[in-house]
C-alpha cells in the first residue's frame, strides 16, 4: 500500500509541472516599449494577445503600443485569463478583404517559422531571385498585395514574376516589376535623425530591401532644397531643368502660403491671360510607357473682393505632343465644366478623339487639392492603355476616370512630350446668365500651386513606381497625403523627405513604396514604413 501511494503522489507531482510547464509556454512575452519586432510576433498586452502585422520598432514615446495601433498589430484572441491562452480555436483572425485578382496568381514563399520562443527576433529575409530580362510588351501582372482598408496590408508577399507574349492581350493591373521572390519589409535607418526617433523635412531616410531600379526621366519642383524653396518670397520663378515660366501669359512668382508654405502664384486678368507653367521631359514619349504627373493646387477667384459663387470653366492641365495650350490633335486634358466638375479629353490624332465626363474638381476659392494622372501608353491603334484622373481633396481621394483599357496613340507621327500646368478661366456665369453674357466677371483670378511632379519611364517597367508620405497604407483611407522625391532608388530607396503642407507637431506616418494600382485604379503597395514626423 505504501508504495501504491508513493507512485500515485508522485504522478500526481509531475502531472502539475506538465500543466505548469504547457501554462507558461502558452503565454507569450509581454509587449515592450522600444523594442523591435518582426512580422508575425505575437505578444501579451493588457491580456490580450496581439499578432505583428509589420516589421517595426516601438519606438520610445511614440504610443505604437498594440491596442493603440490596429495598422501594427492584429488581435488573435479572447482575454487570457491568470495568464492562460485560450486553446487555438477560441481565436478570431480578421481575414483581408478580397482584392481583384489579375489571372496570374503568385505561389508565396513560406516563411521559415522561429523556433517557440517568448518572442521571436526576426524573420529570416528571402533570397532575391535573379531579375529576368525585361520585355517590351507583358500581358502578366503581379497580383497586388491584400489590402486591409483603412488598416496595414501585409508587407511581406511574393511577387510574380511576369510572362510576356508578342502582342498584349490586356494592359497590366500593376507594372510588372519587383521580380524577386518576396517584397521585404523595410525599416527605416535613424540616420541623420534627431533626438526622439522623429524626421525632419529634408532629412534623408533609407528604406533597405530589395526594390530593384526605377529608371526614369523625372522632375520634382518642392522639397527641401528644391526649386521652389530655393527663390526668396516675391522673386519671379527662373526656368531651367525642362521648366519654363512666365513664357505666355502672366509671371509665375513665389509666394508664402499660411499651409504649404513656399509655393508658386500665377495671376489671370485682362493683361496676364492664360498663364502656363511647361515642363519639357526632352523626348517624345514612346509606346509602352507609364506617365505620372501630379501637383498640389488652389484657385481664388474674387468679385469686387468677395468669392465668386457662380459657373465658370477652368482648364487645369494637359499633356501635348506640342509646345501649346491650344487644342491639338495628340494630347491629354482635364478641366472643368460648369456644372459637371471634371472633363477628361483624348485627342489620339486629328481625326480620333474621346470626351469622358465625370469626377472631382477643385473647388473655387477651396482648399488645397492634389491633382493626379496615370497613363500608360500602350501599343499604337490598340486600347491595351491606360488613362486613369485623380483629386485628393478635403482628406478624400476621388478617381474621375479610370479608363482601363484605353487607346492612347492613333497617329505614328505623335508622340506626347510637354507637361502643361494651364491657367486659364473663362465662360463665367454662362449657366445662370447665358453664353456671352455682359454681367461682371471676377476681376481677380489666381492660381497657387506647390510640388509638381512628372515621372516618365525609361523603360516598360518604370514611371509608375514612387514613394508617398501618408497617415494610412491604404489610399482609400488615406486623409494626409505628400509627395516624396528620392536621391537613389537601387535595391535600396533612399527618400528625402518632404513634409509638404503637414501642420505643426508630431505626427505617426507612414512611407509607403507604390508600384502601379490595381484594377479600380487605386494604388498598389508593396511596402509600408511607420515614421515619426516632426514639424517646427
Amino acid at each position: 500500500m505504501f508504495t501504491l501511494q508513493k507512485a500515485a503522489a508522485r504522478c500526481a507531482g509531475l502531472m502539475a509541472g506538465l500543466l505548469l510547464a504547457a501554462s507558461a509556454l502558452a503565454a507569450p512575452a509581454e509587449w515592450t516599449e522600444g523594442a523591435s519586432y518582426g512580422i508575425d510576433s505575437v505578444v501579451q498586452y493588457q491580456g490580450h494577445e496581439y499578432k505583428a502585422r509589420v516589421s517595426h520598432t516601438a519606438y520610445v514615446g511614440a504610443g505604437w503600443n498594440p491596442a493603440a495601433v490596429p495598422a501594427l498589430w492584429q488581435r488573435v484572441d479572447t482575454a487570457v485569463v491568470d495568464g492562460v491562452t485560450p486553446p487555438a480555436s477560441t481565436r478570431v483572425t480578421r481575414k483581408p478583404t478580397a482584392t481583384p485578382r489579375p489571372t496570374v496568381t503568385p505561389k508565396p514563399t513560406a516563411t521559415p517559422k522561429p523556433t517557440a520562443t517568448p518572442r521571436p527576433t526576426a524573420t529570416p529575409r528571402p533570397t532575391a531571385t535573379p531579375r529576368p530580362t525585361a520585355t517590351p510588351k507583358p500581358t502578366a501582372v503581379p497580383t497586388p498585395l491584400p489590402t486591409l482598408p483603412p488598416t496595414l496590408a501585409p508587407t511581406v508577399a511574393p511577387t510574380a514574376i511576369p510572362t510576356s507574349t508578342p502582342v498584349p492581350t490586356a494592359p497590366p493591373t500593376a507594372i510588372p516589376t519587383l521580380p524577386p521572390t518576396a517584397t521585404p519589409t523595410p525599416t527605416v535607418t535613424p540616420t541623420p535623425v534627431a533626438a526622439g526617433g522623429a524626421y525632419r523635412h529634408g532629412d534623408l531616410v533609407t528604406l533597405p530591401g530589395n526594390y530593384g531600379s526605377n529608371n526614369v526621366s523625372k522632375t520634382f519642383l518642392g522639397g527641401a532644397g528644391g526649386p521652389i524653396e530655393t527663390v526668396a518670397d516675391g522673386v519671379l520663378m527662373p526656368s531651367g531643368n525642362g521648366w519654363t515660366f512666365n513664357k505666355l501669359g502672366g509671371p509665375t512668382s513665389v509666394r508664402i502660403d499660411p499651409v504649404r508654405g513656399k509655393v508658386l502664384y500665377t495671376p489671370e486678368d485682362s493683361q496676364n491671360y492664360n498663364a502656363t507653367r511647361r515642363f519639357d521631359v526632352g523626348f517624345p514619349i514612346p509606346e509602352q510607357r507609364y506617365i505620372y504627373k501630379a501637383h498640389w493646387v488652389r484657385n481664388v477667384l474674387l468679385l469686387d473682393g468677395q468669392p465668386y459663387t457662380k459657373s465658370y470653366q477652368w482648364k487645369h492641365e494637359r499633356i501635348n505632343w506640342e509646345d501649346s495650350v491650344s487644342d491639338g490633335a495628340c494630347e491629354i486634358k482635364v478641366h472643368n465644366w460648369q456644372g459637371m466638375d471634371v472633363l477628361t479629353i483624348i485627342n489620339r490624332s486629328a481625326t480620333n478623339g474621346s470626351t469622358y465626363w465625370g469626377g472631382k474638381a477643385a473647388d473655387t476659392n477651396g482648399d488645397w487639392a492634389l491633382l493626379e494622372m496615370l497613363v500608360f501608353t500602350g501599343t499604337q491603334g490598340q486600347a491595351d492603355g491606360k488613362l486613369i484622373t485623380r483629386v485628393h481633396k478635403n482628406g478624400h481621394t476621388y478617381i474621375s476616370q479610370n479608363k482601363q483599357p484605353e487607346t492612347i496613340y492613333a497617329d505614328p507621327t505623335l508622340r506626347l512630350r510637354y507637361f502643361v500646368e494651364q491657367n486659364y478661366f473663362g465662360n463665367f456665369g454662362q449657366i445662370e446668365d447665358g453664353v456671352d453674357n455682359a454681367l461682371p466677371k471676377p476681376q481677380v483670378r489666381e492660381l497657387y500651386s506647390d510640388d509638381s511632379r512628372v515621372l516618365v519611364g525609361n523603360d516598360g517597367e518604370a514611371g509608375w513606381k514612387r514613394v508617398e508620405l501618408r497617415d494610412s497604407v491604404d489610399l482609400q483611407g488615406a486623409s494626409v497625403r505628400e509627395l516624396q522625391d528620392w536621391t537613389s532608388w537601387n535595391g535600396d530607396i533612399q527618400v528625402k523627405l518632404n513634409t509638404g503642407g503637414l501642420s505643426k507637431g508630431s505626427h505617426s506616418l507612414y512611407l509607403v513604396v507604390i508600384d502601379g494600382v490595381d484594377a479600380n485604379g487605386w494604388d498598389h503597395v508593396v511596402s509600408a514604413t511607420p515614421v515619426q514626423v516632426t514639424v517646427d
